[in-house]
């Protein structure tokens, strides 16, 4: 008699949405990358998986529900704990419409966590499927600590496993806990790794052993819902756009462990750990091959140490892929762009943070101003897609060192074609959390975001006071404002590139696959963009042949730097609002000035120097107004009202060419 082959198990995983997240990080969206690992690490046991993306799937087809209470953890815990919210129920009742075919035979259930937002509406839905389903679960990912919280303090039953693990041995040993269950369990969470967690050099986490680590399993996805036409994807931003490129697939990967380098706000650093470059051009190519895409998006903390080996590698393998990767200005050796370029490095995020010297210094960068400078610029002259992470009011950062990072920032802004913003948060797990004296900060306790800061920021921020400096309370206002300032003055420095930019990483790929320099992209681009030129022909041209030109526009005229997008009714608005402002204008404005306008929905408008919020989809989120040009704001407006916000540079009037 033959022993009988167990079946193999399987586990559902289910990606849960964010609803804090901007809208362009799940139009952008590339399957994710720590499922497939974990996929790829529990084959032994004999589980097979197959992925659920909710948050792929509600951008496809949107729930049209009330979700603000599944962001907000107070009435979620309340909600856990039988104060039952109608709203919440409904919500759930849409999800598992949704779910209900694909879970209900599975084996097991794992739900991984990418941000710590997420973590009220993750805790509700497995307290759903243990309710509906009684399957055993297990959820992995960041900020599980608040997760387990959550559940403890409200005693629900939901997740029977919620762990950190994070090597492919934890997560095994997770997964083995998770199959000793009983059947139909109903307790609360379990943590199986009890691992000790090795300490380097200031208290920093050890980097794991590569040995043991996997290719990631992307057969878990239906990966034709991630490929998409890059250019489609963004809508209304490109009207004229036919179609011409296709759709694509970027798929993520990573290499190397943990990073070597210590950056005082850092929740990483003392050392670091990679696979053997020989196998990471084997799985590359594998990778290749199996999925038909060329395009990969590396998750390292940087690849500085790594990229000409690799770069070399590739080259000698031929595999004509096109990546990107994090990369710090220094360490760099000369002729290591020109070698990463020509190995398919289509794009790069740099760390530039500042260009002040002194807080460079300060947040231990390792690099200069100048340095950062010819970085950027290099990168460019290599057509390499350039992305620069900028972190501002790093504790002690004074009006004047700011502002030098905003001059540096609109200087060379034509050489950068997306910029990331991010105002400083305080974290217990960083340089200066471990030691906050040393740099000059007094922790107060946790701190509270609201909105997008939920999804940007660590939700283990805290609050703190300058020593000697700023309290929290004069600090606060500041965070989102310089963010605000410096995405403005980029825009103000792109006017050549006609307000196009903000591309996303795996926009970057997509556009590199078809077009062998950035001036191509940004000709293909502006031909697509098709109504942004009517702003200007709108304000140039008179609504009648009697009408006479506003003194302004017989020197200069209007053009559009943000949106990228327009249409004819934004256009007359524009162009109505101009003419009506352009005597208080003539006396505020010239030649070469940007400037913003608002334009309410009643008619309105209030032109202004100043700063402007605009999402990675180009929308505006919020302005602050520096300086009224011309008349005064208008009176019981609020920021909330319906309102378009344009950008727009004052460029000399060329005389029309001669028929």
């Amino acid at each position: 008699m033959t022993a009988s082959v167990p079946r193999p198990r399987d586990v559902l995983f289910v990606l849960p949405p964010d609803f804090s997240a901007p809208e362009a990080h799940l139009v952008f969206r590339f399957p994710p990358l720590g499922p497939a690992v974990v996929a790829a690490s529990m084959a032994s046991l004999g589980l097979v998986g197959r992925a659920v993306d909710l948050a792929l799937d509600l951008v496809k087809a949107p729930l049209d529900l009330d979700v603000a209470p599944l962001v907000a953890p107070a009435l979620v815990e309340r909600h856990l704990a039988g104060e039952r919210d109608a709203r919440i129920d409904v919500v759930m009742d849409g999800i598992f419409e949704r779910l209900d075919e694909p879970g209900r035979g599975v084996d097991l259930v794992a739900v991984s966590i990418d941000r710590g937002s997420q973590v009220p509406f993750v805790a509700v839905l497995t307290c759903e499927m243990k309710r509906r389903w009684g399957k055993r679960i297990i959820v992995g990912g960041v900020a599980v600590e608040h997760l387990r919280a959550l559940l403890e303090t409200s005693g629900a039953i939901g997740a029977d496993i919620v762990t950190n693990a994070s090597t492919p041995a934890q997560i095994r040993r997770a997964f083995a806990a998770l199959l000793d269950l009983p059947e139909h369990r109903r307790g609360g969470p379990l943590e199986p790794n009890t691992e000790i967690v090795t300490l380097v050099r200031g208290g920093m986490r050890k980097a794991p052993s590569p040995a043991d680590w996997p290719a990631p399993d992307f057969s878990i996805y239906d990966l034709d819902l991630y490929r998409r036409d890059i250019v489609r994807a963004e809508g209304a931003t490109y009207p004229a756009y036919r179609g011409e490129l296709g759709a694509s697939l970027v798929l993520p990967y990573f290499f190397t462990f943990e990073c070597q380098f210590s950056c005082a706000f850092c929740q990483t650093g003392g050392t670091q750990e990679h696979k053997p470059i020989d196998q990471v051009v084997r799985e590359l190519a594998e990778l290749s091959e199996r999925w038909q895409t060329r395009e990969f998006l590396f998750f390292n903390a940087q690849a500085n140490l790594l990229a000409a080996e690799l770069s070399r590698a590739l080259l000698a393998a031929r595999l004509d892929l096109r990546w990107s990767d994090s990369y710090r200005v220094r360490p760099s050796e000369p002729g290591d762009l020109e070698l990463m370029a020509r190995a398919g490095c289509a794009g790069l995020t740099i760390g530039v943070e500042s260009a002040s010297a002194r807080v460079l210094k300060a947040m231990v960068k390792g690099h200069r101003p100048e340095q950062a400078t010819e970085m950027v610029l290099e990168a460019h002259r290599h057509e390499i897609m350039v992305r620069v992470n900028l972190l501002s009011c790093f504790p002690g950062e004074t009006r004047a060192e700011f502002e030098e990072t905003r001059d540096w920032i609109r200087q060379n802004a034509f050489a950068i074609d997306d910029l990331a913003p991010s105002s400083f948060y305080l974290t217990a797990d960083s340089p200066i959390g471990r030691k906050p004296e040393r740099y000059g900060v007094r922790v107060r306790g946790p701190r509270s975001l609201e909105g997008e800061g939920r999804f940007r920021k660590s939700p283990d921020s805290l609050m703190y006071d300058e020593i000697g400096g700023l309290t929290w309370e004069e600090r606060a206002p500041m965070l989102e404002e310089s963010e605000m300032m410096l995405r403005s003055a980029w825009l103000e420095g792109r006017a050549s590139r006609g307000g196009l930019g903000g591309f996303s990483p795996s926009s970057m790929l997509g556009l590199r696959r078809h077009f062998e320099t950035k001036a191509e992209i940004y000709s293909f681009l502006s031909r697509c963009r098709g109504g942004a030129h009517r702003l200007e022909e709108e304000a140039r041209a008179p609504e009648t042949s009697a009408e006479v030109i506003p003194s302004i526009l017989r020197a200069s005229l209007p053009k559009l730097l943000a949106p990228r997008w327009a249409d004819a009714a934004m256009a007359r608005a524009f162009a109505a609002a101009f003419r009506a402002a352009a005597p208080s204008l003539a006396v505020r404005l010239r030649e070469g000035d940007t400037a913003h306008v608002v334009l309410w929905s009643d008619g309105r408008f209030l032109f202004f120097r100043g700063a402007v919020r605009r999402g990675s989809d180009d929308q505006v989120r919020s302005f602050m107004v520096e300086e009224p040009l011309g008349a005064p704001p208008p009176e019981g407006i609020a920021q909330g009202s319906s309102f378009e916000v344009l950008t727009f540079r004052l460029d000399p009037r060329r005389p029309r060419a001669m028929p």
